[in-house]
């Protein structure tokens, strides 16, 4: 069949292809920053604990001098 002959459905086949492979690839984008953001926030927190673990061993110290 020629270049001339396609036929308007092939080329909508086509179209819903391109929207679906952009919605998978926009997807990907959307989990791969959410991910990123949750690792900062759990470095966030794990810093968080290492000031009050730190914060309770030394009033720990302070009420074991009194």
């Amino acid at each position: 069949m020629p270049w001339g002959g396609s036929t308007p459905s092939g080329w909508i086949s086509v179209a819903i292809e391109l929207i679906i492979l952009v919605i998978l690839i926009f997807a990907v984008y959307q989990a791969n920053k959410t991910l990123n953001e949750l690792k900062l926030e759990l470095n966030n927190l794990k810093k968080m604990l290492e000031d009050v673990k730190k914060d309770t061993e030394e009033t720990r110290k302070k009420l074991e001098e009194v």
